[in-house]
Parts: C-alpha cells; sequence; structure tokens
C-alpha cells in the first residue's frame, strides 16, 4: 500500500489543472466529508473522537497513548484504519460501523446545494474514504441523496485510501468514466494528484456548499 508521499510529489499535467466548461463535464466525482457539506458541522470531529476510542479499546490505551497512535498511523498510511489493518489485524467492518455511529443532527438540508447539484449535467458520484453507510446517511440529511448514481467509498477501493493511485483507476473503469470528461472535486488537494494523474480537471473547494 502506498502512503501517497511518492505521488503527492509529482505536478499535475498542466492541462489537467484547467477546470473545462461545464458542458463538456459527463461526470462529477465529489468528496463527501467537509467538501458536500461545511466543516462547522462537526462530523469530522465526531469520526476522529471515535476512531480515538476504538483504537483504545481494541489495543488497550490510554487516550493519549490511542491518540498518538491514530495519527501516526493516519500520516503513514493514509487512515487510521489502514495502519490498524496492516499492524493488528484489525477487523475493517468493526470500525467502520463504530467510527461513523455519530450524532447527525448538526447536518440540515441545504437547498442551495441541491440547486447546484441540480444545475450540474452529467453523472454525480461520491468517491470518500469514509463507509456507504456513513454516505448514505449525510447525503439524506443534506437532502441531494437522489442526485448521486453511486458512492465508492473505502471498501469499494479495497480498503485503499486517497491519494493512492489504484483506486482511483478502478473507480474510473468500475463506473466507465472517461476521465478527461470528469471533474473531481476535493477538500484536500494531495487527494487530487491521482485525478491528475489519469487527464482529470480539478477543483478545489473546502466545502462545495459554501460556494454555490
Amino acid at each position: 500500500m502506498t502512503t501517497g508521499s511518492d505521488t503527492a510529489s509529482r505536478p499535475a499535467p498542466r492541462s489537467a489543472r484547467m477546470v473545462p466548461h461545464r458542458r463538456h463535464t459527463q461526470a462529477w466525482i465529489f468528496d463527501l466529508d467537509n467538501t458536500l457539506y461545511p466543516a462547522h458541522c462537526n462530523l469530522f470531529a465526531q469520526v476522529e473522537q471515535r476512531i480515538g476510542e476504538f483504537v483504545a479499546t481494541a489495543l488497550g490505551l490510554g487516550p493519549k497513548e490511542a491518540r498518538a497512535l491514530q495519527k501516526k498511523y493516519f500520516r503513514e498510511h493514509g487512515t487510521t484504519l489502514s495502519g490498524l489493518m496492516r499492524h493488528h489485524s484489525i477487523e475493517p467492518a468493526a470500525y467502520l460501523e463504530y467510527v461513523h455511529d455519530i450524532d447527525m443532527s448538526g447536518v440540515a438540508e441545504i437547498p442551495e446545494l441541491d440547486d447546484a447539484l441540480s444545475a450540474l449535467d452529467g453523472r454525480k458520484l461520491i468517491y470518500t474514504n469514509g463507509s456507504a453507510h456513513h454516505a448514505e446517511n449525510v447525503l439524506r440529511q443534506l437532502g441531494v441523496r437522489h442526485h448521486f448514481e453511486a458512492i465508492y467509498d473505502i471498501v469499494a477501493a479495497d480498503y485503499r485510501p486517497k491519494p493512492d493511485a489504484a483506486p482511483y483507476e478502478y473507480l474510473v473503469l468500475r463506473h466507465d468514466i472517461d476521465p478527461l470528461h470528469a471533474v473531481m472535486i476535493e477538500d484536500i488537494a494531495r487527494n487530487l494528484v491521482p485525478a491528475a494523474a489519469l487527464g482529470m480537471p480539478l477543483h478545489t473547494s473546502t466545502s462545495c456548499c459554501a460556494t454555490t
């Protein structure tokens, strides 16, 4: 498994850094957390807390030790889960169920987001390092689930997180996407590098709904 350090050092092709006119885009690939909803919804903070709790319980660590290991694995493997699977043979299904069992009450429907997605011609997909179940819950809270034909999650990616390049290649093959006519929207720039290498025009956003 790669951690993305090698791919992150490669610049995106110049042509891939240009966002095309919307009428030429056939597929829109959206990140989920802190992209389709504002960061102040605080969902990711809840997930991070749950991850720390899981690590502490599963490995018998104190809170400080668990948090340090959580961050170490995130830096080295792209997600804490990847580190836990590699070094401790942790069952991923139990982990994903636990860390995504969070309070969604802070997420409300965003009519402007619904309108913005409606205005985009072409297919729309979610690509997330989280679980499909989590994505389904978030999209329903936002009132925009009907816009997306598929959710490509960490399970579909064989537990290889962004920015590992291999899942990006599988994504476009599995969903028959032409990278030259697809746009990926992300809040983390390094996660766009493998998409650019495939030829995708890119767009970064700290929150998609904040720009609509």
